[in-house]
């Protein structure tokens, strides 16, 4: 927390947008933070503003660049501080989730709050505005009587320094469960975030409906000597990307975990031993031994999970093998599995097919054709609301060549972004890993002369993905990068034929335009034959060295059978959880949703729900909550839940 100053001001330290423009404008600062938060400070302020540099305590080194500048360590924005002391250069903090600490870190170097650093607060995480103020108020008039005896039994949920509609379905659900066992409810703060980061205006929001206290994750100096010991132990057998992936603790299998945790939120290192991959273990194991020793004694009635993936995945691992009833509610609905993964349906989608009628079949089978052929044209109609201003289907040809022109093997590597959970499908064939695999392809590139290899970023890469596969490209300059907005028709016509990914939605693009797609794990397309599915590392080389030997898959009709299940007849809304809370379709939608439409998140969805809220909906929605767990109980992966049958 602020430590106070002499000179401390505190109606400066937290900024919005117009305060910093007044403080700063045309002024050089300092950024700390490389993470969502940053970029949306350097969007609203780089014209306003001069950004010197970034600082981070996780992302600097090996000259790392982010927006064009330099990220810096604490140590070498020091040395510059020192140096330029007649220069006036504070520093803004731009990171929601750690802000606290990062303030407490710049105090003791001898950073003065509101003098050399301040908080980037356009959120208003840190002091109210109006419409949080009446929301607060607000909630409270609605669960104020929810009030409970002290009692040991307890539910936990997801604490996030954002302001969101979550609160809403958290309230619901909380309540529903803590109502049903005479339990409290209790808030963890995800990532990693220390008791002192969350923001208070999140927390009166939680204290608001009845959220009883926030759980100070801290290791006692038992748990501390504990994890250093399973530390200590799992470093000294840590080779490979596989022996990461291996990870178990307290008998429980964390690897995969781990992994999906570092990738979304980490810089992941080319050697799986070097010094912050070993800190990134001792803080992965830290939370493992603090949460295995909470939940297994504490009386946890139920715990209720953001996504349920990445970060999430420690609590819910070790939730589920004590026998806890664990659900994700953040932007989905989904009871949760050991190492759950998001689409287990796929890989009884051939199955799901033999259960439509003869009619339905015939009737998908003319839909998808008339869909594909639309959608490799440009239409967007299936593609994700977040997605469809970046399809590049629907760019126009460059007026100039991007591929060579040889006679050699033309691959496109697709890679995924890592912003994402990065295990949506099952078992991956490079370490359930999808650094490793491009990885694995640098090397491959090293080793087939008669290859032309091209890597082509997601369209929708932001941050991190760039940092990542620019010193992938560093590492292996044979493979070259070539436009993200490049359409994959152009690429075809240049002699692209082979297209890499590891469960991407190319499957079901690209060999519609005859380019054919090896994937390197379990993918939405594995139970049908119109892309490449090997099973092993050796299969998956096996087919790479033997390309020009391949028969190509011209499995149209399989490919018609995928499309019209997913798109057309499969319920992927089993629970609609979008309708279910809200009736503005805009409250519902996450951040890269409303950035779509030209929206972002903050407080005036508050002012939004507070008109549509009605008492017969709160009744409704009450009486509809044990039908909606328990349809979750029910739900199985091998059922053809149907959306949408033809007349």
């Amino acid at each position: 927390m602020l430590k106070e100053g002499k000179n401390m001001d505190f109606t400066t330290i937290y900024l919005d947008f117009n305060k910093c423009i007044q403080l700063f404008s045309n002024q050089e600062v300092y950024v700390f933070g490389t993470g969502i938060d940053a970029e949306q400070l350097t969007r609203q302020l780089a014209e306003y503003v001069d950004i010197v540099a970034y600082v981070d305590n996780y992302r600097s080194g090996d000259g790392r660049i982010f927006y064009e500048k330099e990220i810096l360590d604490v140590t070498q924005y020091l040395e510059r501080r020192n140096k330029n002391q007649n220069k006036n250069q504070p520093i803004l903090i731009a990171s929601y989730r750690f802000a606290n600490e990062i303030c407490e870190q710049l105090q003791q170097i001898g950073c003065e709050p509101g003098v050399d650093f301040f908080v980037w607060d356009d959120m208003y995480l840190y002091h109210f505005d109006e419409n949080t103020k009446k929301y607060v108020e607000f909630m409270n008039t609605i669960w104020g009587k929810q009030k409970r005896n002290n009692t040991s039994k307890k539910v936990l949920l997801p604490f996030d320094n954002r302001h969101d509609l979550m609160s809403v379905i958290y309230a619901y659900c909380g309540n529903y469960f803590a109502e049903k066992h005479h339990a409290s409810i209790y808030g963890y703060l995800r990532f990693g975030m220390k008791r002192e980061d969350a923001s208070n205006v999140i927390e009166e929001i939680y204290k608001s409906f009845q959220m009883k206290d926030l759980i100070d994750s801290s290791l006692s100096e038992e748990q501390r000597i504990e994890a250093d010991q399973i530390c200590a132990s799992l470093w000294r057998e840590l080779r490979t990307w596989e022996d990461w992936d291996r990870i178990s603790i307290y008998g429980i299998h964390f690897g995969t975990t781990i992994v999906r945790h570092l990738l979304r939120v980490y810089i992941p290192s080319f050697d799986p031993r070097d010094e912050r991959m070993y800190l990134f273990l001792q803080r992965s194991v830290d939370t493992v031994v603090f949460w295995y020793h909470y939940i297994m004694e504490n009386d946890i009635q139920v715990v209720l999970l953001a996504d349920g993936v990445s970060w999430d995945g420690y609590i819910r691992d070790i939730a589920i093998t004590k026998g806890i009833p664990t659900y994700a509610l953040c932007y989905t609905m989904k009871k949760m599995e050991l190492d759950y993964y998001m689409r287990p349906e796929y890989a009884y989608f051939d199955k799901m097919w033999d259960q439509l009628t003869e009619e339905e079949q015939k009737y998908g089978i003319e839909w998808a054709k008339e869909q594909i052929a639309k959608r490799i044209s440009g239409g967007t109609d299936e593609v994700f609301l977040s997605e469809k201003n970046k399809f590049t289907f629907a760019k126009k040809k460059k007026e100039y060549r991007i591929l060579e022109q040889n006679n050699k093997t033309k691959i496109i590597i697709c890679p995924h972004i890592f912003e994402e959970d990065g295990y949506i499908c099952g078992k991956q064939i490079f370490d359930n890993n999808y650094f490793s695999w491009l990885c694995h392809l640098g090397e491959l590139s090293e080793r087939t002369p008669n290859y032309d290899w091209y890597l082509k970023m997601h369209p929708s890469a932001v941050r991190r993905d760039f940092i990542i596969i620019d010193r992938l490209l560093d590492k292996y300059p044979k493979i070259k990068k070539i436009p993200a907005d490049v359409s994959p028709v152009q690429l075809r016509e240049e002699g692209a034929e082979y297209a890499l990914t590891v469960q991407g939605t190319i499957g079901h693009e690209y060999p519609a335009i005859g380019l054919q797609v090896i994937n390197a794990g379990e993918n939405p397309h594995s139970c049908f034959d119109f892309t490449w599915n090997p099973k092993t590392k050796e299969e998956y080389d096996n087919l790479i060295f033997h390309l020009d030997e391949l028969e190509p898959k011209m499995n149209l009709e399989e490919l018609y059978k995928f499309y019209c299940l997913n798109y057309l007849y499969y319920n992927w809304d089993y629970v609609p959880y979008r309708k279910l809370f809200f009736k503005n379709s805009d409250l519902a939608m996450n951040r890269l949703e409303l950035e779509a439409v030209g929206k972002s998140l903050g407080t005036w969805k508050y002012e939004a729900y507070r008109k549509e809220w009605t008492e017969k909906d709160h009744n409704r929605l009450l009486f509809e909550l044990p039908k909606i767990f328990s349809k979750l109980d029910q739900w199985r992966p091998d059922i053809l839940y149907k959306k949408r049958i033809c007349d």
